[in-house]
């Protein structure tokens, strides 16, 4: 599914780039230049191929988000802290264990496509991670304490009204806490794109 996700994206980057560049400069749309927060929450859902694992669940995650908004270029720039929650039911055990993780990411998202309601993106964060208990050694590559990681975050997602975000984002880190998350998130600030 991911590949899937990944390939749709690609595909349609190239003929919403060619629009991004003409109306962000244009006189109608002349580019915000403000700061702006995001609070966001969302759906959590686990990388599923962890051979000591039958399934996992959904979860839940939380998202602040600081941005500053460029002047004629359709570029957004800035720092995001999230928290995750879900689980996974281990095989041929009835209990479920939980995995959890912080971060704290620079992120960038440029802008594809503007319209005076709607705004397409695409970027990425890069920052750390911080791994709470895992599956206590279920996994041969699972840390069994809490650890640091480093962690990438591509992201796609759509602004509606200069206010509602919808960002789909896949958190790479170590194996057993790789995640996509859906989020919904309330733009604060800022200014009409």
């Amino acid at each position: 599914m991911i590949r899937h996700c990944f390939f749709l994206i690609f595909a349609v980057l190239p003929f919403c780039g060619l629009q991004a560049q003409d109306t962000a400069i244009s006189p109608r749309y002349p580019g915000t230049g403000c700061f702006e927060g995001e609070v966001a929450v969302g759906a959590t859902f686990g990388y599923a191929s962890l051979g000591s694992f039958d399934n996992d669940a959904a979860g839940f995650c939380l998202a602040a988000e600081g941005r500053y908004n460029f002047r004629r270029i359709p570029f957004d720039a800035g720092l995001r802290l999230g928290g995750s929650c879900y689980s996974r039911l281990a095989a041929g055990v009835c209990s479920k264990d939980p995995f959890m993780m912080f971060s704290l990411m620079a992120v960038a998202d440029y802008n594809l496509h503007l319209t005076p309601k709607v705004a397409l993106f695409a970027g990425a964060g890069i920052g750390g991670a911080y791994v709470l208990r895992t599956a206590e050694g279920a996994v041969s590559d699972t840390p069994s304490s809490d650890c640091a990681a480093f962690c990438v975050m591509p992201r796609v997602g759509c602004e509606c009204w200069n206010r509602l975000r919808v960002t789909l984002g896949y958190t790479c880190t170590e194996r057993a806490n790789r995640h996509l998350s859906l989020t919904f998130g309330i733009a604060i600030g800022g200014g009409r794109r």
